[in-house]
C-alpha cells in the first residue's frame, strides 16, 4: 500500500510539474524568464549544497546575479558579449573581495570554479529555453516531451530486460538494455513530431535528434547523480513530494534544451 501511494504521489507531482511548464511556455512573454528565475533560485540553493558538503562556499550572489540577469538579456535579445564580460568580472571581483576575510579555510580556486560552473550549469544552459521558445511553442515543448518519452521507455525496458548496469556506482538503476532499447522506441515519436513541426524534416533529422536526446539527457542525469553520490545526497531537496528537487527532476533538460536549440540553429544554416 505504501509503494502504491508513493507511485501515485510521484505521478501526480510529475503531471503538475509538466503542466506548469507547458502553461509557462504557452503564455510566454515575461512569464518565461520569470519562471526561469524561480527555477534558478531553487536550483542554485540545491547546487550550493553539493559544495557546502565539501566545505567549499562559492559566493551566493556570484551565481544569482548572473542567474537573474542572463534570462532577461536573452528575452530582450541583448548581445551577451559585453554584459557577459561584466558578469564574469563581477564573479571574480566578489571572490577576490571575499577571499582575504574568509571565515572558513580559503578555497579561492575552488570557489571561483564552482561559481563559474554554476552559472553555466544552472543558468546559461537552461536559459536557452528562451530563444528556443521564440522559434515557436511546438519546438519549445519538444525537448520536454522527448525527454519524458525516452526516460519512460528506458525505465520500462530497463526494469523488465535490464541485466547490465550502465554506471552502477553513479546510478545503480540504469542499465545498458534500457538506454539502448529506448532509442528505437523513441524514434517514431521524434519522426512524427518533427514532420509536424518542420516542413522539410527528414529521416536523418529524426535519427540525430533521437540520439542526441538520449545521449545528452542520460549524460546530464548521470552528471547530477554523480554529484549527489560524491557528497552522499539521495535528493538535492524535497521541493517535490516523491520527486526530490529541481535538479533531480529537470536534470536531463539542462542538456537537452540547448542541444535541440543548437541543432535547429545549425539545421537552418545548412
Amino acid at each position: 500500500m505504501a509503494v502504491s501511494s508513493d507511485i501515485i504521489k510521484r505521478v501526480l507531482t510529475g503531471v503538475v510539474l509538466i503542466a506548469v511548464i507547458c502553461i509557462v511556455l504557452l503564455v510566454d512573454h515575461i512569464v518565461l524568464p520569470l519562471f526561469l528565475m524561480v527555477y534558478i533560485t531553487f536550483a542554485a540553493n540545491e547546487y550550493f549544497r553539493f559544495w557546502h558538503r565539501k566545505d567549499i562556499y562559492p559566493h551566493t550572489m556570484a551565481v544569482l546575479v548572473p542567474g537573474y540577469t542572463i534570462p532577461l538579456l536573452l528575452y530582450y535579445e541583448t548581445p551577451l558579449l559585453a554584459p557577459g564580460f561584466l558578469l564574469f568580472f563581477f564573479v571574480c571581483l566578489l571572490s577576490v573581495m571575499r577571499f582575504p576575510g574568509s571565515r572558513r579555510v580559503p578555497n579561492f580556486l575552488a570557489e571561483v570554479t564552482a561559481a563559474v560552473f554554476g552559472i553555466i550549469y544552472i543558468v546559461l544552459l537552461p536559459s536557452t529555453l528562451i530563444p528556443l521558445r521564440k522559434m515557436g511553442f511546438g519546438i519549445a515543448i519538444l525537448p520536454l516531451l522527448l525527454t519524458w518519452l525516452y526516460d519512460t521507455f528506458a525505465y520500462l525496458a530497463g526494469s523488465t530486460l535490464g541485466r547490465h548496469k550502465l554506471a552502477e556506482k553513479v546510478s545503480p538503476h540504469k542499465t545498458w538494455e534500457g538506454a539502448i532499447l529506448a532509442f528505437p522506441l523513441t524514434f517514431p515519436f521524434v519522426y512524427f513530431l518533427g514532420k509536424w513541426l518542420f516542413p522539410s524534416f527528414q529521416n536523418i533529422d529524426a535519427l540525430i535528434i533521437t540520439l542526441g536526446i538520449g545521449i545528452f539527457g542520460s549524460t546530464a542525469d548521470l552528471l547530477e547523480s554523480g554529484m549527489k553520490r560524491e557528497v552522499n545526497l539521495k535528493d538535492t531537496s524535497n521541493v517535490f513530494p516523491g520527486h526530490g528537487g529541481f535538479l533531480d527532476r529537470l536534470d536531463s533538460l539542462i542538456f537537452n534544451v540547448p542541444f535541440l536549440y543548437l541543432y535547429v540553429i545549425v539545421r537552418n544554416l545548412l
